[in-house]
């Protein structure tokens, strides 16, 4: 009798907490992409200061991607990263063509910022200021 009584105990908590569960995944997954793209912005930052050739992220709205790119004569990718299905771009702001460049003092060519949304509608942002600094907004 106190074995059902626990076995059904039990399965009460785990029904009721798997949504909680997968609200937490989602939200794990949007602070994943949002440290990883800071992060690789501050990669391509440091390369461009250390072999003082320019590095640039391109953001791909459509495919919820990214890649980090050498500036050379000829264009080298270095990365590319792609979102888990639920992360998306809801907005990038002041960002010609989508693009972050970094020049040789570590600045970037203009400022920005960079909106990202999961499936539950939740945003991280990320701004980049004129100087190059990255900051995460979660």
């Amino acid at each position: 009798m106190n074995v059902m009584v626990s076995i059904s105990i039990m399965v009460l908590l785990t029904t009721l907490s798997i949504p909680y569960f997968k609200e937490y995944q989602t939200n794990l997954k949007l602070s994943s992409a949002v440290k990883s793209l800071g992060s690789d912005l501050r990669y391509a930052q440091q390369l461009t200061i250390s072999e003082q050739i320019p590095h640039q992220v391109v953001l791909d709205r459509i495919n919820s991607s990214y890649e980090l790119l050498k500036i050379d004569l000829a264009t080298t990718t270095i990365k590319n990263i792609e979102f888990d299905p639920e992360i998306s771009y809801q907005q990038i702001s002041s960002l010609t063509n989508d693009k972050v460049i970094f020049n040789s003092y570590g600045g970037v060519s203009e400022a920005g910022q960079i909106i990202l949304q999961n499936s539950a509608g939740q945003t991280n942002v990320i701004n980049i200021k004129p100087s190059g600094y990255i900051e995460l907004s979660q």
